[in-house]
């Protein structure tokens, strides 16, 4: 909105707003939450380091395969193992810390919507996240992203609230710093750094020394301090080494690209903004005309303008600071989504209910238009998709085994499953999905061109909670290729006591293997990745063996499991013991053992 406009105001709102926001959420991010397996190296990775804080009863130092691990800090695992303890170790409670707080952080960015600009923007800011691609995606996956990005928009709607105002309000500031230590507790030390980013280049641009006297630095500093220091204290103390490895190699050496190891690909600056547009759609083809029709200006007077402002570098801190970290991935642009969600909405709360004429409309027609030929494109493509079996781009995720060598029928004879990817699963999926967003933007942007633009915002909405709806079949559909799940199953039902697990290292690719088997694994060539530096504790030295050991335990009288994503391990391994055979297959993974 230009400085000499109006702000719309907000209308009268059914009571039921609100809580058909947070329910449609809920229902989003909820449905089908159990169904999928643990997605490796994530989901399989923090349940399991959940599940080992339950078995030991040691909440201060995370293991994962009973190795110490120190890469995240513990809120998500402390919120995992509670969920353990109230639902057991399924697949459920693995997600529902992070599908809770999808939903808190739907709710906070209401919060600050509404305090900016009216309940209508709240909403529809609320909205816009709630059904927006990425937000979706990793509402329903076990990192600590999600739980992150709710703990710093708490942050910011309490420094919205409290800073923003004419008048202060203390209460609401110490409540950010709270929130901000909760962030810190989920994802590190960049809990702190974006609300500072952000604060700091509001005051330079504002001029508005009074936030400063407004921080309560004493106060909230002592709330800060006293929820987010304790652990990192306690844990330094219990575990030489984790000051220099937590605050030294995972947060600066990993910002400058320079972390032990280097087991992870950064992505170039141009595909991560791309990733990130991804992330916002479809609400992304709104974005350019939302933030240039809700540019504050240079010298923002009024509160609705400050918060375009606040909420502008909000974003521009996130991806601006990722886009020089020299180990930015795929999903480093989440906490920016709220941001942006909030200038989408303010941007429809904005639009008068008969259609706006103004030369802002033709723009924004433009966008609709775009959006519905995209939308109407996935149709085709998807009925196209089965021509795809055979070619590259579908064995990007397939994990195709046509260069695997072939298997002697005495190898396959107690095979009990063989789930190659569900390549006929996913023809329907992506025909529903292609159609259900194709007719509804189609729908919206006959709406919005009959000049009915709320109409054509809510039918756009619906249609997006729908499609993701179907959407969520994809990650049932998807277990077999990248989830550990149906092998592991086979092992947990056949395992005795004295058999022993191997996998193949590093660790991380098979992590759901202890949490589905209950199993502690061995791991072959594991010093490496995610238990390096766990590794180098002395109790730690049972878990590692190396080639030489493990050709012993191979021949040895025990029955042993062993998982590998190498097609080539079955050759070498019958080498070792004739008797080795094939227990079960899925899209890249293999399941053997030496023996009946």
């Amino acid at each position: 909105m230009h400085r000499n406009e109006t702000p719309t105001p907000s209308g009268s709102w059914p009571h039921w707003a609100l809580p058909g926001l947070l329910l449609g959420t809920v229902v989003i991010c909820f449905t089908g939450l159990g169904a999928a397996g643990l997605y490796d190296p994530a989901d399989g990775l923090y349940a399991e380091v959940a599940r080992e804080m339950v078995v030991l009863r040691d909440w201060l130092t995370p293991r994962l395969d009973f190795v110490r691990y120190f890469e995240k800090p513990p809120l998500l695992y402390w919120l995992n193992a509670a969920a353990i303890e109230a639902f057991g170790p399924t697949q459920f409670a693995a997600h529902l810390a992070t599908a809770l707080a999808a939903v808190a952080g739907v709710g906070f960015t209401y919060g600050i919507g509404r305090g900016l600009w009216g309940r209508r923007a709240g909403i529809a800011g609320g909205a816009v996240l709630a059904t927006s691609l990425g937000y979706f995606i990793f509402g329903r996956v076990g990192l600590p992203d999600m739980l992150f990005v709710a703990s710093l928009t708490a942050a910011f709607l309490g420094f919205a609230r409290g800073l923003l105002d004419d008048a202060p309000r203390p209460g609401a500031v110490v409540g950010a710093y709270a929130a901000m230590a909760l962030a810190v507790l989920a994802k590190g030390l960049i809990g702190v750094v974006f609300p500072a980013l952000t604060l700091g280049g509001f005051v330079v641009l504002t001029r508005d020394w009074r936030i400063l006297r407004r921080m309560e630095i004493l106060r909230g500093g002592a709330v800060f301090l006293l929820i987010a220091a304790p652990w990192h204290i306690l844990a330094g103390i219990a575990n030489p080494g984790f000051f220099r490895f937590y605050f030294v190699n995972e947060h600066l050496l990993r910002f400058l690209g320079r972390r032990e190891p280097i087991d992870y690909a950064t992505l170039p600056v141009a595909l991560y903004l791309g990733i990130a547009a991804i992330w916002f759609f479809p609400w992304v083809v709104f974005l350019p005309v939302a933030i240039r029709r809700c540019w504050p200006g240079c010298r923002p007077a009024s509160k609705e303008e400050r918060g375009g402002l606040f909420v502008l570098l909000w974003a521009a801190a996130v991806i601006g600071f990722f886009a020089v970290c020299q180990s930015r991935q795929e999903h480093y642009s989440l906490p920016a989504l709220p941001a942006l969600a909030l200038c989408v909405g303010r941007l429809w709360a904005a639009v008068p209910a008969a259609g706006d004429r103004s030369p802002w409309s033709r723009v924004l027609t433009a966008s609709w238009v775009a959006l519905a030929v995209v939308a109407a494109a996935l149709v085709p493509v998807s009925y196209l998709f089965g021509r795809l079996e055979h070619h590259a781009f579908y064995n990007l995720f397939r994990g195709d085994g046509s260069a695997d060598p072939p298997l002697p029928p005495a190898a396959m004879a107690s095979m009990r499953i063989n789930l190659d990817p569900a390549f006929g699963a996913m023809i329907p999926l992506f025909r529903a999905v292609g159609a259900t967003l194709g007719a509804g933007a189609a729908a919206a942007a006959a709406l919005w061109l009959r000049h009915r633009p709320r109409a054509a915002v809510a039918t756009l909405v619906g249609t997006l909670a729908a499609f993701l709806l179907v959407l969520q079949h994809g990650f049932v559909v998807f277990t077999p290729q990248r989830s550990i799940a149906p092998l592991a199953a086979v092992a947990r039902d056949e395992i005795r006591s004295g058999d022993q697990i191997v996998v193949d290292g590093p660790y991380g690719a098979f992590a759901g293997v202890d949490f589905y088997t209950g199993r502690p694994a061995m791991v072959l060539n594991g010093r490496a990745a995610d238990l390096l530096f766990g590794s180098r504790y002395p109790e730690a030295a049972p878990v590692f063996v190396d080639d030489r050991q493990f050709a012993a335990i191979w021949r040895g009288p025990g029955r042993v499991f062993f998982f590998t994503n190498r097609a080539d391990r079955l050759g070498l391994l019958r080498a070792l013991s004739p008797t080795t055979l094939v227990l079960g297959r899925t899209a890249q993974n293999w399941l053997l053992a030496n023996r009946p």
